[in-house]
């Protein structure tokens, strides 16, 4: 029995779909590391995202609250000073908080995800903001490195954060040309290698050196994430027919350079082989990734520091490779969009081996982690041992008295406004403008778009939602009344608890010449 504070590690797969991972039930042996990982925690097999894409379900995640509470739904929002991160709780309780992140949504962008964070590195943008460690990291060489670095990225970083808030420069980075150099050069996807590599160095020497302060690590990876440029030996193991498929290739790499297309509604659908090969390469970006997580999770064992650690693994999103005529993550709340891995080990508190077979929200792992570390915290009435997820250990759930879960795609209003520029009919014809919601109630599930009900799925029979039941519900007629009932509910409370709107707004840049200028001299456009 542990009676230091244990550690405790935030580790977001970004973009990981469930169903991917081995353990989960995935026919191809994708997450052997995982799997070992999973073999000593427990595992929940239904973890319910709070929302599709990155922001809101981060913040759900740093908070313990659902988007429509927190309100940081949006790439131009920030999330209000009143609502404390986990980071912030956390640090002043004696912790030590550090996040390694990849995704440029989180530390680049000014959003406040990173508040209450010691250092919190990111691993994307054009001059990364990266750890130095290691016995050189303050020689004269270092310093003047870092100074040189530090100077870039304020002229920079002031410029990549406008791509948030400005509908006109996200339509520049959706063009061809943009999306290779964002993509490749500026490091979209951050540097999942050094990343893990820099996380296992910072545990070694904190570890030495700061024994008795314990210690927050949030680390986002994303490899997952579109563009998919996994190494040859990976392609040759997971896509083998991709090297002698010259029409193959040419779809990959015609297809890392839309970004438009990664995030559009699908007019035309996908070929048969179009949706092979993006799943394959998918499945061999998977398989990367969890061949990229053992290092680490090998220094955690051998270390003897992983019995006194808790260790969250997770997803913020999955991704939708043309199912139900979407394309990435964004717009719906299918599950291939927020059903989510959801792995978490300590040996005091998650039976090895057990698994939870109920709906539970990913926004659960901030009170969890709270228990953890002994601290206390009342969210709305809810107290932390009510909603850890060390409660559902037991088949019980402090979502509500219904035990309903909740996911919440609030239309991302600056890719809408881009869909408008350059396919307007498409705005319309997919209802992306519209507020889309998702109930959740033991194998049933009700999706509502606009405040009205559009479909209703058993999810034990039909996990990939391709039969919708809505227009003919013989003998679920009570489940449907049931998760109505339950909906109304969430958004009455979820309203009355809202803090009031997100600081920021988005702004307009094509008619600012001096903005413009900036921009092409840093290279940016042409």
């Amino acid at each position: 029995m542990a009676t230091q504070r244990p550690d405790i590690i935030l580790l977001v797969l970004d973009t990981h779909r469930a169903e991917r991972v081995s353990s989960y039930g995935y026919e191809k042996e994708t997450t052997p590391t995982l799997d070992e990982f999973a073999a000593d925690a427990t595992v929940f097999d239904w973890g319910i995202s709070t929302a599709p894409w990155t922001i809101p379900s981060h913040a759900s995640m740093f908070t313990g609250l659902y988007p429509t509470v927190h309100q940081t739904h949006q790439s131009f929002l920030r999330l209000p000073d009143s609502i404390p991160t986990i980071a912030e709780l956390l640090g002043q309780n004696g912790y030590r908080t550090v996040g390694f992140c990849n995704n440029p949504l989180l530390g680049l962008l000014d959003n406040g995800l990173d508040r209450g964070f010691d250092r919190f590195y990111n691993y994307s943008g054009t001059f990364p903001d990266v750890p130095d460690i290691g016995e050189d990291a303050t020689s004269f060489t270092k310093r003047a490195q870092r100074a040189i670095t530090e100077g870039l990225q304020s002229i920079s970083k002031p410029i990549e954060r406008q791509f948030g808030r400005s509908s006109f420069l996200l339509s520049l980075a959706t063009k061809p040309p943009f999306s290779t150099m964002w993509s490749r050069f500026m490091k979209f996807k951050g540097d999942t290698t050094q990343s893990l590599d820099d996380v296992t160095r910072y545990l070694k020497v904190h570890h030495a050196t700061q024994k008795d302060e314990p210690l927050f690590v949030f680390i986002n990876m994303m490899e997952t994430h579109l563009p998919y440029y996994p190494p040859r030996h990976i392609i040759d193991k997971w896509v083998p027919y991709f090297r002698k498929d010259r029409e193959v290739r040419d779809f990959i790499q015609d297809f890392n350079t839309q970004s438009y297309r990664w995030m559009a509604p699908m007019i035309e659908p996908f070929t048969e082989k179009e949706q092979t090969v993006l799943r394959d390469m998918y499945d061999a970006e998977v398989a990367y990734q969890d061949q990229q997580l053992h290092k680490m999770l090998r220094y955690l064992k051998r270390s003897g520091r992983l019995d006194n650690t808790l260790v969250i693994v997770t997803s913020d999103h999955g991704e939708s490779h043309g199912e139900h005529d979407f394309m990435g993550h964004a717009f719906v709340v299918y599950n291939e969009l927020v059903r989510v891995p959801l792995i978490i080990r300590h040996p005091d508190l998650f039976p090895a081996g057990k698994r939870i077979e109920h709906n539970v929200s990913n926004r659960r792992v901030f009170q969890t982690m709270l228990e953890a570390a002994g601290l206390q915290h009342e969210s709305y009435g809810h107290s932390v041992e009510e909603m850890s997820l060390t409660r559902s250990l037991g088949g019980k759930s402090a979502e509500s008295s219904n035990e309903y879960v909740v996911s919440e795609g609030f239309p991302p209003q600056n890719f809408i406004n881009v869909m408008q520029m350059s396919n307007p009919e498409a705005v319309e014809q997919f209802r992306v403008k519209e507020m889309r919601r998702a109930i959740y109630n033991g194998s049933t599930k009700l999706m509502r778009v606009g405040g009205r009900s559009d479909e209703f799925f058993d999810i034990e029979q039909d996990p990939a939602e391709l039969s919708n039941l809505l227009d003919s519900p013989i003998g679920y007629e009570n489940q449907i009344i049931q998760l109505e009932r339950n909906m109304d509910e969430f958004v009455t409370i979820q309203e009355a608890h809202r803090t009031g709107t997100a600081d920021s707004e988005s702004i307009d840049y094509s008619d600012n010449p001096e903005l413009l200028e900036r921009l092409k001299a840093l290279g940016y456009i042409e």
